[in-house]
């Protein structure tokens, strides 16, 4: 990237002052003539963006989560005993879910903006909620492992396409809070799964089949009907939203080009691909998530199992895995909401990761059941307010839309293989205390705290840089990294 000179930067400068001048009185004089203000304009616009993008996302990313990860809920009501899950089937059952989840990321977000979120996004709906079905029907392990593989291969795109949704229609700071609703929403509905799969455990011999087939069933079912309204009201990108009124587009686009240079023309290209692709920062903010889900998805596959291992009975088991992921809701939303007022991320990832460190050793190691059991509580509650903060870094920092396509399902993508780890390192064999997958979830969340620092100080040398020398930033005047 090339250097401006001073003069250079004194221009970009007094292009920022001007600007911010011409706001300045465009606000002075809408005042005078009694209309309202680009401040309040841009509130009113940003509910009707939440109103039409938030809600069906959040919606299906809990869909995604319960048809994903209710194989817990299932092995603890006698899946494990049916199909002969013995050894380290368990495992590979939860295991074989990720490569083909992870290697459709990149292509079904490569094309998103072109096909459409509607076509797209409730095909692949309808998809995975039929295949979820079928996870009711299998009668052997293999026949598990291949509705598994078709399952992965049906959900793969669907979470980067939609952090990258949400990317594309707000500002820098006003994304990791929307990201928190979206993800801890869907982590509270996961949180009730506990209870409602108990619930279905309970229709033993309806319909001739055993309780934990209807745990597969009813959500699979709920499912592929809602690809109906799905694709009737979900929305487009701003480009092609038909509900924007009139003037609404062009102020959308104005508030993006501002925040970060950002135009709706730009496309995938290979190009832009091989260019994220090259780019040290894409793999390393990708590469964070990693840690991170690591422990996420060994939480939500043996969290039962961890509290039948505390001795509580299959009933409780479900029904506790509740409670710390309402928790989460709260705690990642507040701090979600913060982070977006003081534009930073890096601290509220640090400050998880160690309040997660914080309640594994407590499970591990507390020296009576109340200590363990708020060991759990802490864990999961740190470990997942951290994951928007670390979706929000990425996001913040590839500020142009076609190379951001290609970072986004890179990062989802490292977050698959966080689940491949998570689902092998808390063993049946470790069983009731699990400490080879605790001791395992420690190295990850210390390994994050220490790339999140590497990756802070090259940002605030590379800022510095931009402010002392002129630099321009990811082809962007103007441009500072988000620390």
């Amino acid at each position: 990237m090339s250097a401006l000179d001073p003069t250079d930067g004194a221009e970009v400068k007094a292009v920022q002052v001007q600007a911010s001048s011409t706001i300045h009185d465009e606000d002075v004089a809408s005042k005078e003539q009694g209309l309202p203000n680009a401040s309040v304009l841009d509130k009113k616009l940003l509910r009707r963006i939440d109103l039409h993008v938030m809600p069906f996302l959040c919606i299906l990313y809990a869909l995604s989560l319960i048809d994903r990860t209710n194989l817990s809920s299932a092995k603890v009501a006698g899946m494990d005993v049916d199909l002969v899950l013995t050894g380290s089937r368990y495992s590979v059952v939860a295991l074989v879910f990720f490569p083909i989840y992870i290697l459709v990321e990149i292509p079904t977000n490569s094309v998103l903006r072109w096909v459409g979120t509607r076509k797209l996004l409730s095909g692949m709906i309808f998809c995975w909620g039929v295949v979820a079905m079928c996870c009711g029907f299998v009668k052997s392990y293999e026949q598990l492992i291949g509705v598994r593989i078709l399952l992965g291969f049906f959900e793969g795109g669907f979470n980067p396409a939609c952090i990258y949704i949400i990317t594309c229609w707000y500002k820098r700071y006003e994304t990791q809070q929307r990201l928190a609703v979206w993800y801890v929403f869907g982590a509270a509905v996961n949180g009730f799964n506990g209870v409602l799969s108990y619930g279905l455990s309970k229709m033993e011999g309806a319909g001739g089949l055993r309780g934990w087939r209807w745990i597969f069933i009813i959500p699979g079912l709920v499912t592929a009907i809602l690809a109906v309204p799905i694709y009737l009201y979900i929305t487009e990108f701003p480009e092609k939203a038909k509900w924007l009124k009139s003037g609404e587009l062009e102020q959308i686009q104005d508030r993006i080009q501002q925040d970060r240079g950002e135009v709706y023309s730009d496309r995938v290209s290979f190009k832009s691909t091989m260019e994220a692709l090259r780019d040290w920062k894409c793999w390393s903010l990708a590469l964070l998530f990693f840690w991170v889900a690591t422990g996420s998805y060994s939480l939500s596959f043996f969290t039962p199992s961890i509290l039948k291992g505390l001795g509580y009975s299959t009933a409780l088991s479900q029904i506790l895995v509740t409670p710390p992921y309402l928790l989460a809701v709260l705690c990642s939303v507040a701090a979600s909401v913060v982070a977006d007022r003081v534009q930073h991320r890096s601290p509220f990832i640090i400050f998880f990761m160690v309040m997660t460190i914080v309640g594994l050793i407590m499970i591990a190691f507390g020296n009576n059941l109340g200590c363990k059991l708020t060991g759990l509580f802490i864990a999961i509650c740190g470990n997942n307010s951290a994951i928007p903060a670390v979706i929000a870094f990425l996001a913040n920092n590839i500020p142009q839309s076609n190379k951001r396509a290609i970072a986004v399902p890179l990062q989802t993508g490292f977050s698959g293989l966080g689940g491949i780890a998570g689902s092998l390192i808390f063993r049946e064999q470790d069983y009731p205390r699990y400490l080879f997958g605790i001791y395992a979830s420690l190295t990850s969340m210390s390994i994050c705290i220490a790339m999140t620092l590497l990756i802070v100080a090259i940002f605030r040398n590379e800022n510095k840089k931009a402010e002392m020398e002129g630099k321009i930033l990811q082809d962007t005047p103007g441009f500072r990294y988000t620390l």
